[in-house]
C-alpha cells in the first residue's frame, strides 16, 4: 500500500507503509630458503623433452552466470553493470545461537545467479533481536525486542516528549568475520543480559528468540538489499513457539515487493522485530506496532480518523490518503494458515483492541505509554445499541465475547457480516452462462441462450426473477468495439457509442423458456448495417450481467457471462487473476457487472468518453481509462494510491499484450460533447474528438509534454476529429516498441522496475 503526506504527493504514488526496520581478505604467505647456497649441479647433461600440454585453466565467470563478486565492502564502488549482474543479493542465516549472553550469527550471502559475496562490510549488517513474550491475561503473544532507543520528537508540536522505539544493530568491524564462499560469522555487541535502557528488557534464554538480518548497501547497490532472512530458536533448547501470522508473499500479491526505509527491509517477520507494540512515533503518539500500523494503513480513507505518523526529519505519512481496493473485511487476504504460517488464523480466534482497532478506531482508546514498558493500555468503548450505553471493556477482554460461543460470534463471522463481502461471497453461488448466439449478422435479429444455476447448482427459473438486475448487452464489431449503427449515416447504435442494453427483469415477456433450464432472448431489432463493414470487421459480443437479491435482503454479486457470435472473439488483453490479486473480485456499477474485464469493452469502447457535463473523466475506452484510473488522472476519482510501480504491465496485462494497440484498434474518443440525451448529437461520431489509439492509452502513464512530442512525431495524435479508420495505420510505435525491438515496450518497462517486479 501506499500513502503520502498530501494530495500532491498521493497523486504521484510513492511507496507506503513504513514497515520493516547485513572483511576479511585472505592471503597466502611465501616459502623461504633459509639454508646457504648449495653446490652447482652438473653441467653438460641434455635437455629433456617438452611435456606434454597441460589442461586449460578455467576462465572467470560472469557474475551474471553465477560468478563471484569480489571487494563489495559497502557497494558504493560496485558499478552500473556489476549491480545489473548482481541482480539482487541472497542471504540466508545458517546457524544462530546466544553465546555469552551474546547473539552469534553465520551467513551466506550470494548473488541470485549463485555466485558467492565476497569482501562484504561489517557497517552493511543490520541485525535486530527479539523475544517472544508469551499469551497471557488475554493478550497474545508479542515480540519484544531487546535493542531499543528513546526517539525524540522531530516536529514543533508533538503529542510525546519522547517514545520508546526498537532499533537494530549495525555491524561493527571487531565482531565480523569473512568465513570465505560468500560466508560471514558476526558476533554482537549487544550483551541480552545487560539491557537497562530505555526500557529494561530481561534476557529470558527459555522463551522463543528471533534473530533478523537486513543488508544495507550504498548509493545504487541499495536496491540489492534481499528478503530478510530471520531464524526463531530457544537459546537454551527446547521446543519454539512460532508467531508467524502473515505470510510476505501475501502482501506481495499487490505489493510485488517491498523496499522499505529505502529498500532493505523487505520481510514482514524482519518488520515484526522493530514493529512490535512498544514501539511509539513521538510525534503522532501512534503505536506502530505491525499489526495496528498495517491495518490503520490499509482502512485509509475510510478510517475514522486517519492515520499519521512522522519518519526522520519530520516526513509526514498521512495513510488518510490510501485507497485499499477491496472490502477491508477479507483479513484472509493477508492472514492465512499454512505450513509456513502456523498462526495465520489467530485473528479469528484472538481478537484484542491493539489489533483490530486499527481498523475499527472510531472507539479505542489508550492511555500511556508506560515509561517501563513503553506499552500502550487500550480500552474499546462499544457503540451496539445491544450494549449498555457507553461499555467500555479492557484490552485483554475482547474474547470473553468475541468468540464461536461468544454473544458476538468470532471474528470472521463479524467480518462476513460486512455487505460489501457479503456481496462477493454470494456472487459465488450464482453461474451465469451464455449457451449460444445465433442470427449474429447484419439484417437480422440475434437470438441468445442462456442460463443461471442457483445456490444449489441448479437451473434457476430466470422468468420467476423480479429483484435485483438482470440484462444482456450487445456490441460490435469484435476486431475493436465500435457500435455503430449506419455507416453512411455516421452515427452510433445508442448514445455515446454505448452497448445496446436490454433489460431482462423490465421485458421478461420476451423471455423464452426452452423447459430444459435454458431460456432465450431475442433482440428486437436487426443488427444494423454498421455490424459488417469492410473496415471495421464484424462480430457480435454479447454479455449477461445483472446483481442478485438473496432472500435475507443481502445483495449477490455474479461473475458477468460473455459470448462472441458471426465473427472472431475479441482478443484477450487483460488478465481478470491478476487484476483480482488486488481486487479480490472486479465488482463495478454497484456490483452489475462483475468478473472478466473484457466484459466492460461493451461500453468502455472506442466510441465512448469525454467531458460529461462538469466532470471530465476523459476517454472511457477501457484501456485508457484504466491506465489513467491507476495514474490517478480520473479526476472525478481523486487520488488512487497504486500499490506498485505503473512501469509493471504484466500486473494487469496478459504476458506479451501490453505493447502498441492492436491493429484493429480505432481512435479512441476523448470528447463527445456535454449532451447525454439521445439525440442526434449523441448519435453521431464525426463531431466526436478522438485520441490515436496507442498514443491516447499510453499518455495515461507517459504525461510529459515531451512523451506527447515524441507520439505525435510518429504519427500519434490527440483531440483530433474522429475517423473509423484504425490507429496502426499511421502510428508506427511498432516499429520502435514492438517485442524483440530495439526499445521493446515490455522490456523498457522491466528495466525501470526494482529488481524482482519483473519476469523480463
Amino acid at each position: 500500500m501506499k500513502f503520502s503526506s498530501a494530495r500532491s504527493l498521493a497523486r504521484s504514488r510513492l511507496p507506503l507503509i513504513a514497515m520493516l526496520a547485513l572483511t576479511a581478505s585472505m592471503g597466502i604467505a611465501g616459502c623461504e630458503n633459509d639454508g646457504g647456497a648449495g653446490p652447482a649441479g652438473p653441467g653438460g647433461g641434455d635437455t629433456g623433452q617438452t611435456g606434454p600440454t597441460g589442461p586449460t585453466g578455467p576462465a572467470d565467470v560472469p557474475i551474471s552466470l553465477g560468478g563471484d563478486v569480489s571487494n563489495v565492502g559497502t557497494g558504493s564502488t560496485l558499478t552500473a553493470q556489476q549491480i545489473a549482474d548482481i541482480g539482487t543479493l541472497v542471504a540466508q542465516i545458517d546457524s544462530a545461537a546466544i553465546t555469552g549472553n551474546k547473539s552469534v550469527i553465520e551467513i551466506t550471502v550470494k548473488t541470485d545467479q549463485g555466485g558467492a559475496v565476497l569482501g562484504l562490510a561489517a557497517t552493511t549488517l543490520r541485525l535486530g533481536v527479539a523475544k517472544l513474550v508469551p499469551a497471557a491475561g488475554g493478550f497474545p503473544s508479542r515480540w519484544q525486542s531487546y535493542i531499543n532507543r528513546s526517539a525524540a520528537p522531530s516536529i514543533p508540536t508533538p503529542v510525546l516528549t519522547s517514545a520508546v522505539q526498537a532499533n537494530t544493530e549495525s555491524g561493527v568491524a571487531a565482531g565480523w568475520q569473512e568465513l570465505g564462499a560468500g560466508k560471514y560469522r558476526y558476533t554482537s555487541a549487544v550483551d541480552l543480559s545487560t539491557v537497562t535502557t530505555p526500557i529494561a528488557v530481561t534476557y529470558e534464554p527459555s522463551l522463543t528468540h528471533r534473530i533478523s538480518v537486513a543488508i544495507d548497501l550504498s548509493g545504487s547497490a541499495r536496491a540489492l538489499a534481499p528478503d530478510n532472512p530471520f531464524k526463531d530458536f530457544v537459546p537454551s533448547g527446547g521446543a519454539v513457539s512460532s508467531k508467524l501470522i502473515a505470510a510476505t508473499e501475501n502482501c506481495q500479491g499487490c505489493h510485488v515487493r517491498f523496499g522499505e526505509h529505502g529498500g532493505p527491509r523487505r520481510s514482514n517477520e524482519y518488520c515484526a522485530v522493530c514493529h512490535n507494540p512498544a514501539t511509539v512515533d513521538p510525534d503522532s503518539g501512534e503505536s506502530v506496532d505491525l499489526a495496528y500500523m498495517a491495518h490503520s494503513i490499509h482502512r485509509g480513507e475510510n478510517r475514522s480518523k486517519p492515520f499519521i505518523v512522522y519518519g526522520f526529519n519530520g516526513t509526514l505519512f498521512d495513510a488518510g490518503e490510501v485507497t485499499y481496493p477491496q472490502p477491508i473485511s477479507f483479513c484472509e487476504t493477508c492472514h492465512v494458515k499454512s505450513a509456513s504460517m502456523p498462526q495465520g488464523d489467530d485473528w479469528k480466534t484472538n481478537p484484542g483492541a491493539a489489533a483490530c482497532g486499527g481498523c475499527h478506531d472510531a472507539g479505542l482508546n489508550k492511555t500511556g505509554p508506560s515509561t517501563t514498558t513503553g506499552l500502550y493500555a487500550y480500552t474499546y468503548t462499544h457503540s451496539s445499541t445491544l450494549l449498555p450505553p457507553g461499555f467500555t471493556p479492557a484490552d485483554g477482554t475482547c474474547a470473553g465475547c468475541h468468540r464461536a460461543d461468544g454473544v458476538a460470534g468470532d471474528s470472521l463471522a463479524s467480518h462476513q457480516q460486512d455487505p460489501d463481502r457479503q456481496a462477493i461471497e454470494n456472487g459465488s453461488l450464482f453461474t451465469y452462462k451464455i449457451l449460444g448466439v445465433d442470427n449474429a449478422v447484419a439484417g437480422q435479429a440475434p437470438k441468445v441462450t442462456f442460463q443461471i444455476l442457483g445456490t444449489d447448482g441448479q437451473p434457476m427459473d430466470v422468468k420467476a426473477i423480479t429483484t435485483g438486475r438482470l440484462r444482456l448487452d450487445f456490441a460490435w464489431s469484435t476486431a475493436d468495439i465500435h457500435n455503430v449503427a449506419d455507416v453512411a449515416g455516421d452515427k452510433y447504435q445508442a448514445s455515446r457509442g454505448e452497448a445496446t442494453v436490454i433489460d431482462l427483469i423490465a421485458n421478461m415477456a420476451s423471455v423464452v423458456d426452452n423447459g430444459n433450464g435454458t431460456f432465450n432472448y431475442t433482440l428486437a431489432q436487426a443488427l444494423p448495417a454498421g455490424f459488417d463493414d469492410a473496415n471495421l470487421g464484424k462480430g457480435l459480443m454479447v454479455v449477461l450481467e445483472g446483481r442478485r437479491v438473496m432472500p435475507d435482503g443481502s445483495e449477490a454479486y455474479p461473475e458477468s457471462a460473455f459470448a462472441f457470435g458471426g465473427g472472431a472473439p475479441r482478443e484477450q488483453l487483460v488478465d481478470q487473476a491478476k487484476c483480482e490479486t488486488c481486487h479480490k473480485r472486479l465488482a463495478l456499477h454497484g456490483g452489475s457487472r462483475a468478473g472478466d474485464p473484457i466484459i466492460c469493452t461493451v461500453c468502455h469502447n472506442s466510441s465512448v468518453g469525454g467531458t460529461f457535463g462538469a466532470d471530465a473523466f476523459g476517454p472511457l475506452a477501457l484501456g485508457a481509462f484504466i491506465h489513467n484510473l491507476h495514474a490517478s488522472n480520473v479526476v472525478p476519482f481523486g487520488a488512487v494510491t497504486y500499490p506498485q510501480s505503473l512501469a509493471r504491465c504484466t500486473g494487469c496485462h496478459v504476458d506479451g499484450k501490453a505493447y502498441a494497440a492492436r491493429t484493429s484498434a480505432l481512435p479512441i474518443t476523448v470528447d463527445a460533447g456535454t449532451t447525454l440525451t439521445n439525440d442526434a448529437a449523441a448519435l453521431a461520431w464525426k463531431d466526436d474528438l478522438a485520441d490515436s489509439a496507442t498514443a491516447g492509452t499510453c499518455k495515461g502513464c507517459h504525461t510529459s509534454a515531451a512523451a506527447a512530442t515524441h507520439m505525435q512525431s510518429q504519427g500519434g495524435s490527440f483531440g483530433v476529429a474522429k475517423a473509423l479508420v484504425p490507429s496502426s495505420a499511421v502510428e508506427g510505435c511498432v516499429f520502435c516498441h514492438g517485442p524483440g525491438r530495439t526499445f521493446d515496450t515490455e522490456k523498457l518497462h522491466c528495466d525501470t522496475l526494482p529488481y524482482g517486479q519483473c519476469t523480463q
